[in-house]
């Protein structure tokens, strides 16, 4: 099968693969000993036919084979006449190799069910660790639903390849090698019929392999999309409804939906196409088989018993020789998924070059012929800003949506490089600074404000958990003007919060959020529209306790509403990625331009 350039082998994702599975040897060692029973009670099954048919002749007829020979020497005859003795002994030697066969069953499955629930387990994890510390950028090169698909149905699609295909492998792989080491054992000769069908039924799987993969591909693309569509679409339900949009929405998610189950389709297809082939192949290999079998000069090679023996072994070939061409289909949408999976593993973690460690930051900023463009972006969506930002000063950022506000945020979070210029951090380089010390010294309350499906305390502490009292929390809490609605609510600081925080206003969400930057007590303070979701009461009480927050920090405000404004130590005026004016409210309305125009209007198209 070919491939893609760069693209790992089947082979070496499998044995990356395996590797997730060694970590689980003991078990794994119990399930092969527990399918190595199973496969050998197939063989004392098919034996035990010939114990019973020869015990119908005289003693002197009798061939003995592996059950009998152990009935004889655990329970000699004495007296018995053969059918007397077999009366007794075969349905006894029947339970036993029943019981032999489940138990072996029994532990093959319940052990390597034990492996596939911890590949799954590390897998999970492993990805999940490696999406939650990649660069913002590449995070934002992919929807929350693929994301989503990659934790859910890709991680189960590569424990299917791990675990129940390695299940298959070893239960019916090795029942295959016993039933065919016994019928070696009966008759060698007539065991090679058997065998000229091998590179037939090779060719079969092979062809349809090249088949599996490419459809495997497009089914996890189209999870993802199918999960994006369904998480976009309980998020926005309100505005679904308002704007009668719920045949628009149906018909995006059944087109999604469709191609899931044509490409589903198209595998099931060639996966169910593969199974009859191989029943062919082997009915006459079977056929081959009974003419050769019936040849007197075979025959005379046989007891009655050891031919029926022979040919029961041969029959019972054929499930689990259907079963492994169908493993095939699941170990080729595993790699798929484990491609994808690997991928996400092996990627680079979020850059940190930085050495400086940092405790407590003074917050003076420096920014110096500063330029961003987004990857792969034509446009740079900021174009060579130079600012002095002192030390415990408020700075409130002014300007029309897109002016790049936001932007400068994230390349001061330090969530993006700059493509050109310096940021400075108290007349130190940020990128000189290791990460985590530097973000330390940063407080953030956005827009969009971001709770969890976790107690209060926990989304307040976030973050610090493990490191803060209630009486900081509530302290906190009391801050940001929140401490009576939680106080009200049922468990107060453990009261469970729904998924975004439903069941809050949005002015009460975003007071959590203060709570939760207050309680970090950062030098460094960014409000991006931190008071948008407040009603003029609800604000000014915050605004008079962020002031109080505020003192002794350096606050960056970007705000849409006038009453912060007008309390900033400076004012910096952005239009098209430049900063076009800075100064304090009087200066600047003395001066007019835009910042004057924005004023005028409320800041309405900002």
């Amino acid at each position: 099968m070919k491939r893609e350039t760069g693209k790992p082998s089947d082979w070496a994702l499998y044995r990356r693969l395996l590797g997730y599975v060694a970590r689980h040897s003991g078990a794994f060692s119990l399930s092969i000993l527990g399918f190595f029973v199973y496969s050998i009670a197939n063989v004392l099954l098919a034996d035990l036919t010939q114990f019973l048919l020869d015990s119908l002749g005289e003693a002197s007829q009798i061939s003995m084979g592996f059950v009998s020979n152990a009935a004889h020497w655990l329970w000699p005859p004495g007296d018995m006449g053969p059918v007397e003795y077999a009366r007794i002994a075969v349905p006894a030697a029947a339970i036993v190799c029943a019981l032999i066969r489940a138990s072996g069953y029994f532990f093959g499955n319940y052990f390597m069910n034990i492996v596939a629930r911890g590949v799954v387990h590390r897998l999970r994890t492993q990805v999940f660790d490696a999406l939650i510390r990649m660069p913002k950028q590449v995070i934002d090169g992919h929807t929350h639903g693929e994301l989503v698909s990659k934790l859910t149905f890709n991680v189960e699609q590569v424990s299917g390849a791990s675990s129940e295909a390695l299940k298959t492998i070893l239960r019916d792989g090795l029942t295959v090698l016993a039933l065919i080491s016994y019928m070696l054992y009966l008759n060698w000769k007539l065991t090679l019929v058997f065998f000229a069908i091998t590179p037939a039924i090779a060719g079969v799987v092979v062809a349809v392999g090249r088949h599996f993969r490419r459809y495997s591909r497009r089914i996890q693309d189209s999870m993802g999309e199918v999960t994006q569509l369904s998480n976009e679409s309980m998020q926005a339900f309100d505005e679904i409804r308002m704007f009668s949009a719920t045949e628009q929405q149906s018909e995006r998610f059944r087109a999604a939906s469709q191609f899931n189950r044509v490409q589903s389709l198209k595998l099931a297809f060639v996966q169910a196409v593969s199974t009859p082939i191989a029943q062919v192949l082997l009915a006459l290999a079977l056929a081959a088989l009974f003419w050769f079998a019936l040849d007197p000069t075979i025959l005379a090679g046989f007891s009655a018993g050891s031919l029926v023996a022979f040919i029961a072994a041969a029959t019972q070939l054929g499930k689990p020789i259907r079963t492994l061409t169908n493993v095939q289909s699941i170990i080729q949408r595993g790699l798929a998924a484990a491609e994808d999976l690997f991928a996400q593993i092996d990627a680079p973690a979020e850059p940190d070059h930085g050495l400086l460690s940092l405790e407590r930051a003074r917050g003076d900023i420096v920014l110096d012929q500063v330029s961003f463009a987004y990857p792969g972006a034509a446009q740079p969506v900021l174009r060579n800003i130079s600012l002095h930002i002192p030390a415990g000063k408020m700075v409130a950022f002014v300007g029309r949506s897109g002016a790049g506000k936001s932007s400068l945020m994230h390349l001061l979070c330090r969530f993006y490089p700059p493509s050109a210029g310096n940021i400075m951090l108290d007349d130190q380089p940020i990128a000189d600074f290791q990460l985590e010390d530097y973000r330390r010294q940063f407080g953030l309350v956005s827009q969009r404000v971001v709770l969890f499906s976790d107690t209060v305390r926990a989304n307040v502490a976030f973050g610090q958990l493990d490191t803060v009292t209630d009486v900081s929390v509530n302290k906190a809490l009391e801050t940001a003007q929140a401490d009576a609605f939680v106080e009200a609510m049922p468990g107060g600081l453990d009261a469970m919060l729904g998924d975004g925080g439903s069941g809050l206003s949005g002015g009460q969400k975003q007071r959590l959020a203060i709570a939760r930057a207050v309680l970090k007590d950062a030098p460094v303070l960014i409000l991006d529209e931190a008071t948008s979701a407040l009603d003029n009461e609800s604000e000014a009480a915050i605004q008079a306790s962020l002031e109080a927050v505020s003192a002794g920090r350096t606050t960056l405000v970007i705000a849409h509403r006038l009453s912060t404004v007008e309390r900033a130590d400076m004012i910096v005026v952005m239009d098209e990625g430049c900063v076009v004016a800075t100064g304090t409210h009087t200066d600047l309305m003395a001066e007019g331009g835009l910042y004057a125009n924005l004023y005028q209007q409320g800041f309405a198209a900002s």
